[in-house]
C-alpha cells in the first residue's frame, strides 16, 4: 500500500507539473517566434517543448529530486527580442526559418558552454553574496509574475495596468471568477490538507465539473464558450533538426553580428539559474551543491540543443508545484512524458483540461509566494529591507527581471555604503599618553609621555577603506582644537583601500604641510605599494615615516616626544633600589656577561635559573609566531630589569631575549640569591620588594592596553 500511494502521488503531481509545464512551453513558444517569425509558430512550440522535455529529467539527474527545469521566461524574452530584430533583416522565406533555429541551437550550445566554464572557474558560490533582500524580491517577483501568468491563463488578463482596463471594461467573466475560486479553496484548505492530497483533488474535481457542466447545456453559449474555458485545438507540432539545418546556406555575417546577443543570453541565463537555486535553498531550507547544478544544466542544456531545443533553466514555480504535490523524480520524468505526448499529436487531450483550474493553481502558488516573500517579510526583515523587496517587486512587474535585479543591485549597494560609513573606521582611536610601546622606560621618561602623549594621536584601522570612512578622519582632524605633534595611523589591518581614500590622507598631508606635525604610517607587506601613495610628492618630507609594525611606530613616535619635553631629565640608575654600600654588595653576587649585537641572552622554552639587569646597551624580548613574523613583546634599556617572572615561578622561558646592540648585563642566579638572603637579609628583602613593585606596574600597563584593544 505503501509503493501503491507514493506511485500514486508521484503520478498526480506528474500530470499536474506536465500539464503546466505543456500550457508555459507553448505560451514561450508563442513568444519566441512572435513577429515576423509568427507563421512558424508551430516550430517555436516545438522548440519549447523539446526544452520541457529535456528539463523533466531534471530532478532525476539532482540531489534535490523534486527540481523541475524547463524553457524560462527571462532567457526565451531575450532570444526573442534578438529574433524578432534578426529575422526582420534576414532574406524571407524557409531562409528566415534556417536562421531563426540556427541561432536558438548556437546560443543554446553558448549557454551549455558558458555554465561548464562557470563550473571549472569556480565561481558559482559568488551567488551567495547577493544580499537578502535581493533573494526576497526575486521570489516575490516571481510570485507577482506567476499570479499574472495565471490571470493570463485564465482570461487573457494581466497584473498591469491594461490588464486593469481590460477587466473593467468587461468585469463579468465567469471562468476568472472560477479560476479566483480554485485558488481560494487551495489557499483556504492548504494549512490543513496536505498538498499531496490536495492538489490533485481539487483539479479533479474542477476539471470534472466544468466538462460536464459545459456539455450539459445548462448556461448561456456566450458565457459556455469551450474556447473561453478550455485550451483551443493546440497547434500541430513542427519540428527542424539542427542536423536538417541548411548550415551552408546560412548567412554567417547575421550569425556573427548576433553574437554579442547570444552572450547577453547565456549571462540572464546563468543569472537566473543561480538566483533561482539560491531562492530555492531560502524556500527549502536546505543548501544545494551550485557546481553539480550547474553542470546538470550545461549537460541538459547540450542535449536538448543538440536535438533541436533550447536551454532549460529551473523553474521555481514548477519545482513548488512539484514539492507541494508530494512529487519527485519519478513525478518529472512522467511531466515530461507528457510534454513529449503533447509533441506527437496529443494536444486535443490537452485540450480537456479546464484553463481556470490549471490557471487558479497557478495563481494560488503565486499568491503563496507573494505572502511568503512580501506579506509576512514585514515583521521577520529590518523596514528598509522591506522597501528594498518591494522596490524590486515594483521594477520586475513594471521593467522586467533584467531592470528589476540591476536595481535591487544597485539598491544593495547604496544601502552597504551607507550602513558601512556608519561603521567606526578606527577600532582604536586613542594617543600615546594613554598607549605606550613595548618599549620598557625609565620612570621621568613615563611622566613625560604621560604629560604630553596626548599631542599624539593613534588610529588603528579596519575594514576596507573607501572615500566615506575615510572623510571620518579627515573630518576629526578638521574639528582638532589645538596643534598635535604627531598621528600614528596603522593600516596593517585594511582589507584595502580605493584611491578616492587616498585621496583624503593626501589631503590631510597638504593640511598639515606647514606645520611640525609628524605622521607615522604603518603597513603590512600586503597593502605597503597600495598605501605608500599616499606620501606620493612628498618622499622627502622627513616628517612622514613608515613602520612595518604598531610597536615600532609608537617607540618612534615616543623617542620624539621625549626628545622635545624631557628637559633633560636624568636616567634611573642601575640598581637604585640600594644605597651605595648595599649596591656593590649585591653586584658582588652577580656575574657581569657581554651580549654582541644580535646575541641571544636566552631562549625561549630554556629552564630558567637566572635574571638580568642591563647594564649597558638594550634588549629585547621576542616572542616565536610559529613562521609569521616574530612579535616584540618588550624594548629595554639600561637600568631596567628582565627575566624575573620565570626566575622566581622556575617555569621554562616563554620568550627569548637578544641584544639589539652590543649590550652588557648583570646576571643573577637563583644559587647567587640564596648566598644572599643568607648572608644580607636586608638587601634581599629589598630586592624582592623592587620586584614585587616592578611586575605590579608591569601588570597595571598590560591591563590598560587589554582594556584598550576591546
Amino acid at each position: 500500500m505503501k509503493y501503491i500511494a507514493v506511485i500514486g502521488r508521484q503520478t498526480s503531481a506528474g500530470i499536474i507539473v506536465g500539464l503546466s509545464a505543456v500550457i508555459y512551453a507553448i505560451s514561450y513558444g508563442a513568444l519566441l517566434f512572435s513577429g515576423p517569425l509568427a507563421p512558424y509558430v508551430g516550430f517555436g512550440i516545438t522548440i519549447t517543448l523539446i526544452t520541457a522535455v529535456i528539463g523533466g529529467f531534471f530532478g532525476a539527474v539532482s540531489d534535490e529530486k523534486t527540481l523541475f527545469s524547463g524553457p524560462d521566461s527571462n532567457t526565451v524574452s531575450v532570444l526573442a527580442s534578438m529574433l524578432t530584430i534578426m529575422s526582420a533583416v534576414a532574406l524571407p522565406g524557409v531562409h528566415t526559418l534556417q536562421m531563426a533555429v540556427a541561432t536558438v541551437t548556437l546560443t543554446s550550445l553558448f549557454c551549455a558552454a558558458a555554465f561548464a566554464l562557470v563550473v571549472r572557474a569556480r565561481l558559482p558560490g559568488l551567488v551567495r553574496y547577493i544580499p537578502f533582500a535581493v533573494m526576497a524580491g526575486f521570489l516575490a517577483s516571481t510570485g507577482w509574475l506567476m499570479s499574472s501568468g495565471a490571470l493570463n491563463i485564465i482570461s487573457g488578463m494581466t497584473l498591469t495596468l491594461g490588464g486593469f482596463d481590460a477587466f473593467i471594461s468587461d468585469p463579468l467573466q465567469p471562468q476568472l471568477a472560477f479560476g479566483v475560486l480554485v485558488a481560494v479553496v487551495l489557499l483556504v484548505l492548504a494549512p490543513r490538507v496536505s498538498g499531496a492530497v490536495l492538489i490533485p483533488a481539487v483539479i479533479a474535481v474542477a476539471a470534472v465539473g466544468v466538462n460536464l457542466f459545459l456539455e450539459s447545456g445548462l448556461c448561456h453559449a456566450a458565457a459556455c464558450s469551450r474556447d473561453a474555458w478550455m485550451f483551443p485545438k493546440m497547434h500541430e507540432a513542427q519540428w527542424l533538426a539542427p542536423w536538417n539545418i541548411a548550415w551552408d546556406e546560412l548567412d554567417v555575417s547575421v550569425l556573427i553580428a548576433n553574437l554579442p546577443a547570444m552572450l547577453v543570453v547565456s549571462f540572464v541565463a546563468l543569472l537566473t539559474i543561480l538566483l533561482s537555486v539560491a531562492s530555492l535553498e531560502l524556500s527549502f531550507h536546505k543548501e544545494f551543491d551550485l557546481n553539480k547544478t550547474l553542470k546538470t544544466h550545461a549537460l541538459l542544456g547540450g542535449v536538448s540543443a543538440l536535438l533541436g531545443g533550447f536551454v532549460a533553466i529551473i523553474a521555481i514555480g514548477r519545482t513548488t508545484l512539484n514539492r507541494q504535490a508530494g512529487g519527485g523524480a519519478v513525478s518529472g520524468v512522467i511531466a515530461s512524458g507528457i510534454c513529449l505526448a503533447m509533441l506527437l499529436g496529443a494536444g486535443p487531450i490537452v485540450a480537456l483540461m479546464p484553463k481556470p483550474a490549471l490557471g487558479g493553481l497557478v495563481l494560488y502558488l503565486g499568491l503563496t509566494m507573494l505572502k511568503q516573500w512580501l506579506w509576512d517579510r514585514r515583521d521577520t526583515t529590518s523596514r528598509l529591507e522591506f522597501v528594498q523587496i518591494f522596490i524590486i517587486l515594483a521594477m520586475v512587474a513594471n521593467y522586467g527581471f533584467l531592470v528589476g535585479f540591476a536595481a535591487g543591485l544597485l539598491i544593495s549597494c547604496i544601502v552597504f555604503v551607507l550602513t558601512y560609513s556608519r561603521i567606526p573606521l578606527a577600532d582604536l582611536a586613542t594617543n600615546l599618553a594613554l598607549f605606550a610601546s613595548s618599549v620598557v622606560r625609565p620612570d621621568h621618561e613615563a611622566e613625560t609621555l604621560r604629560q604630553n602623549g596626548d599631542k599624539t594621536l593613534l588610529y588603528r584601522l579596519s575594514g576596507y577603506v573607501f572615500f566615506g570612512s575615510a572623510s571620518k578622519i579627515d573630518s576629526v582632524f578638521q574639528n582638532l582644537e589645538g596643534g598635535i605633534d604627531g598621528v600614528v595611523i596603522d593600516f596593517t589591518k585594511v582589507s584595502g583601500i580605493d584611491s578616492s581614500a587616498i585621496g583624503v590622507f593626501q589631503r590631510i598631508l597638504r593640511r598639515y604641510r606647514n606645520r611640525p606635525t609628524r605622521f607615522y604610517f604603518v603597513t603590512s607587506l600586503d597593502n605597503d605599494a597600495v598605501l605608500r601613495r599616499i606620501g606620493a610628492g612628498q618622499e622627502h618630507n622627513a616628517r612622514i615615516a613608515w613602520f612595518p609594525s604598531l610597536d615600532h611606530a609608537v617607540e618612534t613616535a615616543e623617542q620624539d616626544i621625549i626628545a622635545a619635553w624631557a628637559g633633560g631629565g636624568g636616567e634611573d640608575t642601575l640598581f637604585g633600589f640600594l644605597t651605595d654600600d648595599d649596591r656593590a654588595v649585591f653586584t658582588a653576587h652577580c656575574e657581569l656577561r657581554d651580549v654582541p649585537h644580535g646575541g641571544q641572552l636566552c631562549a625561549e622554552n630554556d629552564q630558567a635559573d637566572e635574571m638580568f639587569f642591563i647594564a649597558g646597551g638594550s634588549l629585547e624580548v621576542i616572542k616565536d609566531a610559529q613562521g609569521r613574523t616574530p612579535l616584540r613583546l618588550a624594548k629595554l634599556h639600561k637600568g631596567a630589569m628582565v627575566g624575573e617572572i620565570a626566575f622566581y615561578t622556575g617555569e621554562a622561558r616563554t620568550a627569548s631575549i637578544m641584544a639589539v646592540v652590543d649590550s652588557s648585563v648583570y646576571v643573577l642566579s637563583k644559587a647567587a640569591l640564596v648566598r644572599l638572603r643568607a648572608g644580607h637579609p636586608g638587601i634581599a628583602t629589598a630586592f624582592d620588594y623592587m620586584v614585587v613593585c616592578k611586575v605590579s606596574r608591569a601588570l597595571a600597563r598590560t591591563n590598560k592596553l587589554l582594556t584598550m584593544f576591546r
